[in-house]
């Protein structure tokens, strides 16, 4: 084996760290760049197999997502597995050796989580007195919902407060809302159309545009919590929708990183802590995850078009809306977003009211929901003092609400 000096491509190492560790594709050249400045392959895999998310994708079995998985087993990889385990490039030979004794990749990635160097990391991550990620998935179970006639079947954590509320508490009526919004907006089915969901936690939004937009051209999703990206993956795939476009990183007004502050029972209240924000950080669990503006995602994917964004990020719905605002400008996308009291007060250190005004003086149309379910365009000051009493008093303090530049499809709501 010759030991490292130069010219080890460090890219390409990485980009070998997500499929072998984390079964996926990382999220963009910027995140390969950003691993790949640590130079050090052994460095890399110890940061990989430590890190919530691989603890989360081998509880879930390790699983491939991808086609890559099916490729033959090729130098790249063979080289890359040496640079993580052994931070050495293997010779020739020794490349040729585990072409003949793997048949495929998939054979070679089970074979180089089994190693020594992998389950060493493991056995340390497993001993090293830390606090545990809060939430991790320990006990997976399955629940069947019906959205639109159709049926999915969800794979969640048992103990988890996002999962007992799925499976114990009445439907959430912001699942028919999209869908009914959906159904009327794209009567075609969301033929050719571009949607995104931010805060996909483990899918049910993503899966209920799915079902409304079945014919739609692109899906991406966005989770940045380690803890719900292994069952996203899951059940996008187990439910035909592979295609999606899943991004572990959070939406924002900027490229670059923040804090996560992780949900310790309940993963749908985990939320980006910045600078002005007001959530308390005692007995709470911090993780650096990379942020990015959608209008940046979007060019660097070569997406030209964007139909509709469903935002629900625990009080940054308007610093998502403020990085995709060229893109709003451009396409004029309708955008249903949660409104929610409390986050808007303490991870958004806002008045809500004036994020109301906000969202309203920059969008043609406002649209909010009355007492029996029917969308209603908020069209003076009296009409968002309207919202507002209605979200405190009937609503629990969150609601939805729908940003739009045409209401045409209102005649089409059923």
């Amino acid at each position: 084996m010759e030991f490292i000096t130069r010219n080890i491509p460090n890219i390409e190492t990485v980009r070998w760290a997500y499929r072998f560790v984390l079964g996926r594709e990382p999220e963009s050249t910027a995140v390969l760049t950003h691993w790949a400045s640590l130079g050090d392959g052994r460095r890399i895999l110890s940061y990989f197999v430590g890190s919530p998310e691989a603890a989360c994708h081998r509880a879930a079995g390790a699983p491939a997502y991808g086609p890559w998985i099916d490729a033959p087993l090729d130098a790249a990889a063979v080289k890359a597995a040496f640079h993580l385990r052994f931070n050495a490039i293997p010779s020739p030979s020794e490349i040729e050796a585990e072409q003949e004794a793997h048949p495929d990749l998939a054979s070679f990635r089970r074979a180089f989580l089994k190693s020594a160097e992998v389950r060493v990391l493991i056995d340390e991550d497993n001993a090293a007195p830390k606090r545990p990620a809060p939430g991790l998935v320990a006990e997976l179970e399955e629940h069947a919902v019906t959205v639109l006639g159709r049926q999915f079947t969800l794979r969640g954590n048992r103990p988890e407060g996002y999962w007992r509320d799925l499976v114990e508490k009445p439907d959430d009526p912001s699942l028919e809302r999209l869908a009914r919004l959906l159904r009327a907006a794209f009567p075609d089915g969301g033929a050719g159309r571009v949607l995104a969901d931010a805060g996909a936690n483990i899918g049910l939004t993503s899966l209920t545009i799915a079902a409304a937009a079945p014919d739609l051209a692109e899906l991406l999703c966005f989770e940045p919590d380690e803890r719900s990206l292994p069952l996203l993956r899951h059940n996008l795939a187990a439910n035909d929708l592979g295609s999606a476009r899943i991004f572990a990183h959070a939406l924002a007004e900027r490229d670059g990183t923040a804090r996560l502050r992780c949900g310790t029972n309940n993963t749908a209240t985990s939320v980006l802590v910045e600078a002005h924000s007001r959530v308390q950080a005692v007995g709470a669990t911090f993780r650096e995850v990379p942020v990015r503006r959608l209008d940046s995602v979007l060019l660097e994917q070569g997406i030209e078009r964007l139909d509709l964004i469903k935002i629900d990020v625990e009080g940054g719905e308007s610093q998502v809306m403020l990085g995709a605002m060229e893109s709003i400008t451009r396409h004029k996308p309708i955008i249903f977003t949660e409104f929610n009291l409390w986050t808007q007060m303490t991870a958004g250190a806002r008045n809500p009211l004036e994020v109301l005004e906000e969202w309203r003086a920059t969008f043609r149309h406002m649209i909010a929901f009355d007492e029996a379910e029917r969308p209603v365009p908020i069209l003076d000051q009296d009409g968002l003092l309207w919202v507002l009493h209605m979200v405190m008093t009937q609503r629990g303090c969150v609601d939805d609400i729908i940003l739009c530049d045409q209401t045409e499809w209102l005649e089409r709501w059923a």
